[in-house]
């Protein structure tokens, strides 16, 4: 599952579904340009905002943020094949 800007959004319902995901499952996305998070919604999106979307996974999974990184970063490289050591 692609988790991106909407997972920062007051009324965008993910945070009732991302406690039963597993990060196993999750992958961080951007949408770029669209669907930027808060406090940057309506604005374009970026890259460089992934770590608000990391913030939010970890604060609803009540998980630290180094472990979405590693678990999110990990299924990043297996899906897409990537020569990645952390």
């Amino acid at each position: 599952m692609g988790i991106g800007g909407v997972s920062t959004f007051k009324n965008g319902g993910l945070d009732q579904v991302l406690p039963d995901i597993g990060l196993v499952n999750m992958v961080l996305e951007t949408d770029s340009p669209y669907l930027a998070p808060v406090p940057h919604r309506g604005k374009r999106n970026e890259p460089s905002f992934i770590p608000l979307i990391v913030n939010r996974i970890a604060e609803i999974k009540k998980v630290t943020t180094d472990e979405v990184c590693r678990e999110t970063t990990q299924n990043a490289t297996k899906i897409f094949k990537l020569n990645y050591e952390s």
